[in-house]
């Protein structure tokens, strides 16, 4: 139980899943094209540095990491949905399918701040 408690756990969950989802998947499901292709390469460096705070950083330098990495984008997400914001004519975060990566992105932020001082 206190393993789903440590932001490592979820910044490793959320690397993997913005990558095979986020970013392999959108560039499959907009057919491949090179068009896209800049947009889906730009998006790929975050795993780099999700991992980085997963693997190279530890406690109170991570949780801080991980807080200070996903906070911006949830509340991308947010005001996406509420403003309903597209990228490519795609909604960035309809609801209800947006609330997976909205869910992905809050628990490493979450759990960074509840292991902010430790």
């Amino acid at each position: 139980m206190d393993m789903i408690k440590k932001p490592k756990i979820w910044l490793i969950v959320l690397a993997l899943t913005h990558t095979f989802l986020g970013v392999i998947g959108s560039f499959v499901q907009m057919g491949g094209d090179p068009e896209y292709l800049a947009v889906i390469l730009y998006f790929l460096p975050v795993t780099v540095y999700l991992l980085y705070a997963a693997f190279m950083t530890e406690d109170q330098e991570q949780a801080r990491l991980a807080t200070v990495l996903c906070a911006p984008v949830v509340v991308w997400f947010i005001i996406s949905a509420a403003m309903g914001l597209e990228i490519m004519g795609v909604p960035v975060a309809e609801f209800p399918s947006g609330l997976l990566p909205l869910t992905l992105w809050a628990l490493p932020m979450v759990t960074g701040i509840l292991n902010w001082n430790s």
